[in-house]
């Protein structure tokens, strides 16, 4: 399963990826903010978004709302 895990703060992504590496899910991608992680879908094939609420740029609810409205992506699952 490949993840991509948007979040402005190092701090947060490292204990995310922590918390799935630790369930032995090795296979992540890293974002700084919604804008980032929009291209990444782009040029990636993802399994599973998991994003910050409050980013710069493009905050969480920009990103999913993105997400939902493209029919590339529209149903992968964002926590």
């Amino acid at each position: 399963m490949k993840f991509l895990v948007v979040d402005d703060s190092p701090t947060m992504r490292r204990i995310v990826i922590n918390s799935l590496r630790s369930f032995d899910y090795d296979d992540i991608t890293e974002a700084t903010d919604g804008l980032q992680a929009l291209e990444l879908l782009q040029n990636s094939k993802f399994d599973f978004i998991i994003t910050d609420w409050n980013m710069p740029n493009m905050n969480g609810l920009e990103l999913t709302k993105a997400i939902r409205n493209d029919a590339t992506f529209g149903t992968l699952p964002v926590l």
